[in-house]
């Protein structure tokens, strides 16, 4: 919660500042807001929501735009029941730029309400800052959207709040990173949470993407689904609920090319409809590196890490070259999940289980399963497991300095904790 001392911010002044009540617009939610926007809107000027609610009955597109700027104090914008459209969608691909968000809040609580409440799409300076989705989507409409299509452009999205997601009815995302996507884009401290098909999705994006630090919880497909080039650090991810109508409820999902980080995360999967894995490697990724991470299991039969097999099998790779296609490096697994493995390696060449805690205390719980893996290397880590810890299907496999035991009827009572040395 916020410090109640703090002074809350001022209003943004200057001369290129537009008071939108000033300007016309009501702040008591009776009249509709983008007949102002439209009037007032021009390149290096900042649109000011004075505290209030105001009404939205329809999109406001700005395609051409030069740092514009919309900013909310204590604004509420919200829109009549029923609605199912796009809210603000500004910029373009080829010659937008500078284009700034800041403060405001989107009410969709009204029954079958929802919308894409920001399209935003620049070449280049992106910042989108404390806005949130108010009320649960239950319309077919996907929510925000963002892309910087210039590869040296950049953006940033920090403490979005999307708390309420979407109902299992339509294939709903959170927040959606485009295929327009070239440049890089930062999503720092967000809160995505119960959207039926991903909570942020930016497997689709060319460019780079990185997330840092913020709360992705029981959404569906993935909670974070990224692709390379992208990195995913200090994420903290949860799964506690089952919600109807979902089937996969994947933590991290990587899936596709390379150059793929994930780091200091921390992937909790409590209670799901099912899911295939806690941090999961789809056939289309090539190579990443998963380190400092813990991985907490307590839903049965559903893997910590999993890395499938692989569409292309690529050429064969030396595991005394330090050239490993798949690292998992000082990863922690703790947890009373039974059924199937901690850690799933198949087909795959060139990978690596370095420094790794492993505790499962469910039943018939293996350790480290590979299947026709080669060139690879498990080392330096312990196991402690009711089932097998390691299992080796067709796979060459090089063992160094594993500690492994298999844990007995009693095993629940340890908790399932991971303690190193």
């Amino acid at each position: 919660m916020p410090d109640e001392t703090e002074t809350p911010p001022e209003p943004p002044s200057g001369e290129n500042v537009i008071d939108l009540v000033e300007a016309g617009a009501s702040p008591d939610g009776d009249e509709p807001t983008v007949p102002v926007l439209e009037e007032v809107v021009g390149d290096g000027k900042t649109l000011y929501f004075p505290p209030g609610e105001y009404l939205l009955t329809q999109e406001w597109r700005v395609r051409d735009l030069t740092d514009l700027s919309v900013v909310g104090r204590d604004a509420t914008l919200r829109v009549e029941e029923g609605f199912d459209d796009s809210l603000f969608v500004l910029g373009n691909a080829d010659s937008a730029t500078g284009l700034t968000i800041e403060g405001l809040a989107f009410d969709f609580s009204a029954p079958k309400t929802g919308g894409r409440p920001i399209h935003g799409i620049v070449t280049d300076g992106l910042s989108v800052t404390d806005v949130s989705v108010i009320g649960t989507v239950d319309v077919d409409q996907d929510v925000m959207r963002f892309d910087v299509t210039d590869p040296q452009g950049n953006g940033v999205v920090k403490r979005m709040n999307l708390p309420d997601g979407a109902t299992a009815e339509y294939p709903i995302t959170g927040c959606y990173v485009g295929e327009s996507h070239t440049g890089t884009l930062r999503f720092v401290d967000c809160h995505i949470a119960g959207f039926p098909d991903n909570g942020l999705y930016a497997s689709s994006a060319t460019g780079k993407v990185v997330v840092e630090g913020g709360r992705y919880e029981n959404n569906n497909v993935s909670n974070v689904r990224v692709s390379g080039p992208a990195e995913v650090r200090g994420v903290t991810v949860r799964c506690d609920r089952a919600p109807k109508g979902f089937g996969n409820m994947r933590g991290i999902r990587l899936r596709e090319g390379s150059n793929v980080l994930v780091e200091n995360c921390d992937v909790q999967m409590e209670k799901v409809t099912g899911s295939d894995g806690g941090i999961t490697m789809s056939s289309w990724l090539d190579q990443a590196t998963i380190r400092d991470t813990t991985v907490t299991v307590n839903a049965d039969d559903v893997a910590a890490i999993l890395a499938k097999s692989p569409t292309d099998r690529p050429d064969e790779v030396d595991a005394d070259s330090d050239d490993y296609r798949i690292r998992v490096e000082n990863v922690t697994i703790s947890g009373s999940a039974s059924d199937t493995a901690a850690v799933r390696l198949l087909e795959r060449e060139g990978c690596l289980v370095d420094n790794a805690c492993i505790v499962q205390t469910g039943q018939a719980r293996d350790g480290i399963q590979c299947t026709r893996v080669s060139d690879s290397t498990l080392s330096n880590s312990s196991i402690s497991v009711t089932g097998r810890p390691v299992v080796l299907n067709d796979a060459t496999v090089t063992r160094e300095a594993l500690r492994t035991s298999r844990l007995g009827a009693n095993a629940a009572a340890s908790g399932g904790n991971c303690q190193r040395e």
